[in-house]
C-alpha cells in the first residue's frame, strides 16, 4: 500500500490477513494460557547463557556466522528481554506469578547497562507495580548502597 493518510485502505484488499498472518496468529494463540514458569525459566537460561558468553567474548564461532562472544551474548540477551515481557505482560493471577516479575526486575536492573539497552525492565516493572495494586499487595522501593550487588 503507497498511501499513508488513510484513505482507500478500507476499499482495498490488503488489509485483510494473509495466510502467514494467519499461520503467525495461530501459533500466538497456541502459545497462550499459563506458559509463566516455562518462560521464566527461559528468561533464566537465556540470561545465564547472555553472561557465559560474555566471558569468552573474543571468542569465535564460524559454524554460527563467526560472530564472537560479545555479539552471541547480545542475542542472548535480547531473547531474555523477549522472555521477560512474555513473563511480565500477563495479568498476574497470583502472588506467585507477581513474584516471577519481580524477580525478573531486580535481575535486570543489576545487570550492567541493562537500563541503557532497553526499556524492558521498566516495562517490567510497570506491569509489576499494576499487578500488585490489583492483588492489593502495596510495593515499595527501599534505597540500596551504592557500590552493593545485594539485593536483600
Amino acid at each position: 500500500m503507497n498511501r499513508t493518510d488513510g484513505a482507500g485502505f478500507a476499499t482495498e484488499d490488503q488489509a485483510r490477513p494473509t495466510a502467514a498472518d494467519l499461520s503467525r496468529y495461530e501459533r500466538t494463540y497456541r502459545q497462550l494460557g499459563d506458559n509463566g514458569i516455562r518462560y521464566f525459566l527461559l528468561w533464566q537460561l537465556s540470561t545465564a547463557h547472555a553472561m557465559l558468553l560474555e566471558e569468552a567474548g573474543d571468542r569465535t564461532y564460524p559454524e554460527f556466522g563467526g560472530l564472537n562472544g560479545r555479539q552471541l551474548a547480545e542475542g542472548a540477551r535480547a531473547q531474555a528481554r523477549f522472555f521477560a515481557f512474555m513473563v511480565a505482560e500477563p495479568l498476574s493471577r497470583s502472588e506467585d506469578d507477581l513474584e516471577r516479575k519481580i524477580a525478573v526486575y531486580e535481575a535486570m536492573i543489576f545487570q550492567e547497562d541493562e537500563m541503557e539497552r532497553s526499556h524492558a525492565a521498566v516495562m517490567v516493572e510497570t506491569a509489576m507495580h499494576v499487578d500488585a495494586r490489583r492483588l492489593g499487595i502495596t510495593l515499595k522501593k527501599l534505597p540500596i548502597d551504592a557500590g552493593t550487588t545485594s539485593r536483600h
